[in-house]
């Protein structure tokens, strides 16, 4: 009787169920996770509803014992795809980062071996007009809980969401910003074509077009260019596709004389080529509602590069998957150091796809590209199709909906959920055109040959094993990543170091990552300075401590270089352990922390950062002449780099060469008028001769020729403040609040300036002078794991 039910169960339906229920939880899914980014929760939603419905499906083989695939190219393509990245992972310097990373990187090989198994179960599980319509109604109902939850916590600050992870009005369920946009530039392409091509009863078409309406409105408040230039593209090819239906073929001809089938395209068209155009305008609204942003990437012209670069190392199979970042650090452009985005850390170049050229090689791209122009020639069978059904609804929707998706993640860095929805979508597209019998359906029954059945059910056994296998493994570093941000909540609200460190050694147990181990090496740090200010331990106490401490942030330390040796943070933060107890005479401390500091360097060599640590450690050493070359070489990779010229000046007045320095650096100064870094180092100088006028004519040109130059504001004011201009003073400390809001020095000289104090009043004393300290009062902005990322 067991047996009899057993068949009855319909595992591709249950499967099916699988799939639906992940496509409408999707987009609205989170966790209460504010210290880890959203995407972190659509991976391991996206993973885990893809390993649980592959398992029923592969059950639903053995009950069966047959397998029925669409016979495309393009799922071959896809196959190249994931036999090239799992290749290019196992020879990455860094095959765990490669192969599956912290779950949440788009360019790892568990990304494109789970997407693919989905594109696949979703070209099988959806092939009925029926299912390939709920797949859209249960993406338009979640797109529009997505835009009410959205609506609501711009215009009245109303989160439906009962979770403190929304901090502003650009905080959203999909994940970046622009993402936003590009979600319902898809959702709005779909929902048209549809509309255009099936007859939905009369409220049916009331809501469709409701939901057209909020598409377009939330592509506005995003106010993407891009967005509004591939939609108009996208927008433009479907109303040329269907005026052309509707000239050469007869069986549209009389329907569309009744019901012109491209009015709401020209609608929708020519509200994108108004909001493109209207770019002023757009760009006022959105600051009207804070949602304006300014998201920088690498150039074109720097992604190739990048990508050269790489590939004459590994032509064939890259640096590896998911290390454009190190690529970046490695090769980036040395113009970027002119810049504010100097140690910016790209994770992606231009668009996601040239990006992977870069990490997967010459044969990942062959296979990228193979995969775009069987793609394309599937999109022109969906084209061709000549019946007026449901099916051609279908079609056109998924395929010119598909279409819009690649072609941003061509020209775009898409975020994890756009690029997984154009997977999906895909795989819609190849379900149709399996039903419209454009493709052919491949069955293969196992069970008749009996060596061929036994291979086939062990391989299926061992996939079901994996799947299971691999759902214990997301739990795992789901768990890691939320003991990991407990720590990083429980230390910005408590400062409570010991439950900080607990709930950071629970992460790394479960899920070894150079992250984890950083962030408890810099734990240890804190740890150490805490035992040295402690003044009720005993001296054999403080010594246990001490040692404890200190062998916990070199291991932890070491342990970060081990994991990831591309990562220039982790050899920095090795270094940082040593040169901080350098004080304390620790024998090797000094030249373990160069040698740290030079790995840096190396793996990214147009870093000013390690050469100034150098520097330090030079000068702790009494060695000023050498600290003056590693100075010195800082400052040809970043004329302005304010920390080593603040360090040079210091080192100048130690010498008691204040007068002869200022001398040079005046008859610099007349040969490059405009050099930031010089006129800094003239206007530090002269402030510390006491020379206000002289300081102030130097910060106010530095500050003209860069107005977020924030050290040379803060000593602008300092010296407004020391002629009596307490009004200039104000306006320079309040521009520096709006780009530092977290420095609590710059709040309290406000307060002082607002009531008419000494501008450092209550600052110096008790702590030294801003030109004698270690260190600028505006710190360079540095990677900290213990802060909100």
């Amino acid at each position: 009787m067991e047996t009899n039910v057993q068949k009855q169960i319909n595992w591709d339906f249950i499967s099916r169920i699988v799939f639906c229920a992940l496509v409408f939880i999707l987009p609205i899914f989170v966790l209460p996770w504010g210290e880890l980014p959203i995407v972190l929760s659509k991976s391991l939603l996206l993973y885990s509803g893809v390993s649980i419905g592959a398992l029923f499906w592969f059950v639903g083989r053995l009950q069966k014992g047959e397998i029925k695939i669409p016979k495309s190219a393009l799922l071959l393509s896809l196959l190249a795809i994931i036999v090239v990245w799992l290749a290019s992972s196992l020879f990455s310097s860094n095959p765990s980062l490669s192969l599956i990373g912290r779950l949440f990187e788009i360019d790892t090989f568990f990304f494109f071996l789970f997407i693919s198994i989905g594109l696949l179960l979703t070209s099988i599980l959806f092939q009925s007009g029926k299912s390939g319509f709920l797949f859209y109604f249960l993406l338009f109902l979640s797109s529009a809980a997505v835009f009410l939850f959205q609506f609501f916590h711009i215009f009245f600050k109303v989160s439906l969401i009962p979770f403190k992870i929304f901090p502003s009005a650009a905080s959203n369920l999909i994940g970046g910003w622009n993402d936003f946009g590009i979600f319902f530039g898809f959702i709005l392409l779909a929902s048209v074509a549809l509309f255009e091509l099936f007859r939905f009863k009369r409220y049916q078409k009331v809501l469709l077009f409701l939901l057209i309406l909020a598409s377009l409105f939330a592509c506005m408040i995003v106010n993407l260019y891009t967005n509004w230039i591939i939609l108009a593209f996208i927008l433009l090819s479907l109303f040329v596709y269907l005026f052309y239906r509707s000239f050469y073929f007869s069986s549209l001809a009389q329907e569309n004389q009744e019901k012109p089938g491209y009015y709401l395209v020209l609608f929708v068209f020519a509200a994108t080529i108004f909001f493109l155009l209207a770019k002023g305008p757009m760009g006022d609204f959105t600051a009207s509602i804070n949602t304006s942003s300014i998201e920088v990437r690498p150039s074109w012209g720097a992604t190739i590069d990048i990508a050269k670069e790489t590939l004459k190392t590994n032509l064939l199979i890259g640096s590896g998957p998911n290390t454009f970042l190190y690529d970046w650090l490695k090769y980036k452009p040395m113009e970027v150091n002119g810049t504010i985005f100097w140690n910016a850390r790209f994770i992606s170049g231009v668009g996601l796809l040239p990006s992977l050229v870069a990490t997967s090689g010459l044969l990942g791209g062959l296979a990228l590209l193979a995969f775009i122009a069987l793609f394309l020639l599937n999109g022109m069978k969906a084209v061709s199709y000549a019946q007026n059904d449901a099916t051609h609804a279908l079609l056109i929707a998924s395929f010119f909906s598909s279409v819009y998706l690649w072609v941003f993640a061509i020209f775009y860095s898409v975020g994890f959920l756009v690029f997984a929805l154009a997977f999906l979508n895909t795989g819609i597209l190849l379900a149709m055109l399996a039903r419209a019998g454009k493709i052919k359906v491949i069955e293969l029954s196992f069970l008749r040959n009996p060596k061929i059945g036994f291979v086939s059910v062990l391989l299926i056994v061992l996939l079901i094993v994996g799947s299971i296998s691999s759902l214990y493994m997301f739990l795992q570093k789901g768990l890691a990543a939320y003991y990991y941000g407990q720590g990083v909540r429980v230390f910005n609200s408590e400062g409570n170091i010991e439950k900080t460190e607990s709930e950071f050694i629970k992460a790394a147990r479960l899920d070894a990552q150079d992250e984890y181990f950083r962030a408890l090496s810099e734990l240890n740090l804190i740890k150490i300075q805490q035992i040295i200010n402690n003044k009720n331990l005993t001296t054999e106490q403080a010594q246990e401590q001490f040692r404890n401490a200190l062998a916990s942030a070199i291991q932890n330390a070491q342990e970060a270089t081990k994991l990831n040796p591309a990562d220039p943070l982790n050899w920095m933060r090795l270094g940082i352990v040593y040169e901080s107890v350098m004080p304390l005479k620790i024998t090797g401390a000094d030249g373990m922390a160069i040698s740290s500091y030079a790995e840096a360097a190396k793996n990214s060599p147009l870093d000013p950062t390690p050469l100034l640590a150098s520097a330090r450690v030079g000068i702790q050493n009494s060695k000023l002449k050498e600290a003056r070359e590693y100075i010195s070489l800082a400052l040809n990779l970043k004329k302005d780099f304010a920390p080593a010229l603040y360090l040079l000046s210091q080192i100048e007045a130690t010498e008691g060469n204040l007068k002869e320095a200022i001398v040079k650096t005046e008859q610099t100064a007349l040969l490059a008028p405009n050099d930031l870094g010089v006129l800094f180092q003239l206007g530090l100088l002269y402030y510390q001769a006491d020379n206000w006028d002289g300081g102030r004519v130097a910060f106010e040109r530095a500050i003209l020729l860069n107005e977020n130059y924030a050290n040379a504001r803060y000593f602008l004011g300092l010296i407004y403040d020391k002629l009596g201009q307490k009004e200039k003073a104000i306006e320079q400390f309040e521009n520096i609040e709006k780009t530092n809001p977290e420095n609590t020095e710059v709040k309290t000289i406000l307060r002082n300036l607002v009531v008419g104090k000494d501008a450092l009043d209550g600052i110096s004393p008790p702590q030294k002078p801003p030109e004698s300290r270690e260190k600028p009062p505006i710190g360079e902005k540095t990677e900290s794991e213990l802060k909100k990322k």
